[in-house]
């Protein structure tokens, strides 16, 4: 029950079989850094390292853990001590381009089922980079939820004109404008949330994402 309100659905458990075995458990990544990670049973969240093994047959980037990464961990010194020795099947895989490098990756994300793509009403709004969002996420296989953010500094004409623009959009993804401020619109984005599914919030630097959460 704890694995599952994580988001470890019926397709996790199918492909994990062969992965859990010898004492192994599952365990979802929730943070990275830069030589640990930590991880979450449901219950709690618990410091982890990488075994020796899995760290010496890992050839390329996307082969390391990343957020939201079903692992085989296997605990120690009461559970405050988790040793990773795989990663589950992937469902989804978000990364982008490591710049300056021919075919590395900065892994972003993993299983992520949504992603809220962030936009901001004031001059933030670009349908370009909102395009280029599009085709990251639809790469990765993850259904896109458009949010424009910040609603409260512009009038309902000029909602309106922004809504007119992204209308050839609005039949393939749900669109939700928000205002952290006003709180206007923030009902209807937690009716959008489902249990066990896993969102992520995508947006430049500014938009109000932090606000948000």
């Amino acid at each position: 029950v704890e694995l599952e309100s994580l988001g470890f659905d019926q397709w996790f458990a199918e492909k994990s079989n062969e992965f859990l075995k010898d004492g192994f458990s599952a365990a979802r990544i929730v943070e990275v850094n830069k030589n640990n990670y930590k991880v979450s049973n449901g219950q709690n969240e618990i410091f982890a390292e990488l075994s020796g093994k899995f760290l010496f047959n890992i050839e390329n980037s996307v082969e390391y853990p990343t957020v939201g990464d079903w692992v085989a961990v296997q605990y120690f010194d009461d559970e405050t001590l988790a040793i990773i020795h795989d990663i589950l099947p992937r469902k989804t895989l978000l990364k982008r381009k490591d710049p300056g490098k021919a075919v590395a990756f900065q892994l972003i994300a993993a299983n992520i089922d949504y992603a809220f793509i962030m936009q901001s009403a004031d001059a933030n709004f670009n349908l370009n980079r909102l395009e280029r969002y599009f085709v990251m996420v639809s790469e990765s296989k993850i259904q896109p939820i458009i949010v424009l953010s910040k609603t409260d500094l512009i009038s309902a004409e000029e909602l309106a004109e922004i809504t007119d623009k992204i209308k050839r959009f609005q039949d393939k993804y749900l669109f939700l404008p928000i205002s952290s401020i006003s709180e206007t619109g923030l009902e209807q984005m937690q009716s959008v949330l489902q249990k066990g599914k896993s969102y992520c919030l995508l947006g430049s630097s500014g938009v109000g994402k932090t606000t948000l959460l």
